[in-house]
């Protein structure tokens, strides 16, 4: 039986994960270039997506590890864009609340889209039987980690479920 180091696994996952990621990545940002947003003010419009309702200017500091007034101009550029609305709280009229328009909605949602659909591309050009080898190890480790990362529903029924190989079960 092989010894199976965990920094060899890792060392595997960095660079199978790397290869899609950096892709990916470069493939969203061709989305933002016609933008001319800095790396800063992408940020802030991913932290504003991922909050259920409008964020005061300190938190999204905080998120992003800024000063107030670096946020601010930040936000101040975004709103002159239209990609996000500032409005002053409901309870205190000093503090002000920002959230995404439409526009600034599409935009990152246009971002998400081209990264998951260039990593699709790279996953579709793999082999099937390698496909359905990585779903299979990956199957029951996302199960056991499962979390907001968890295979998303309309993808776990891409691949039949394999059962392991005997090489499988012996290393398990």
């Amino acid at each position: 039986m092989t010894i199976t180091k965990p920094a060899d696994v890792l060392d595997a996952l960095e660079a199978f994960l790397g290869r899609i990621h950096c892709a990916a990545q470069n493939a969203g940002f061709d989305t933002l270039i016609d933008v001319d947003l800095s790396f800063s003010q992408l940020k802030t419009l991913l932290v504003l997506s991922q909050s259920t309702e409008s964020l005061p200017i300190h938190e999204i500091a905080d998120s992003l590890r800024l000063s107030v007034g670096a946020a601010g101009r930040n936000i101040d550029r975004l709103v002159r864009e239209g990609l996000v609305d500032r409005l002053e709280d409901s309870a205190d009229r000093r503090i002000k609340r920002i959230s995404l328009t439409d526009r600034g909605r599409d935009l990152i949602t246009g971002f998400q889209a081209q990264r998951r659909q260039h990593a699709l591309d790279f996953v579709q050009s793999m082999d099937e039987t390698d496909r359905c080898r990585l779903l299979g190890a990956l199957r029951p480790i996302v199960a056991r980690f499962s979390g907001p990362t968890a295979i998303p529903p309309e993808s776990r029924s891409a691949f039949p479920a394999q059962s392991p190989t005997r090489a499988q079960e012996q290393h398990a």
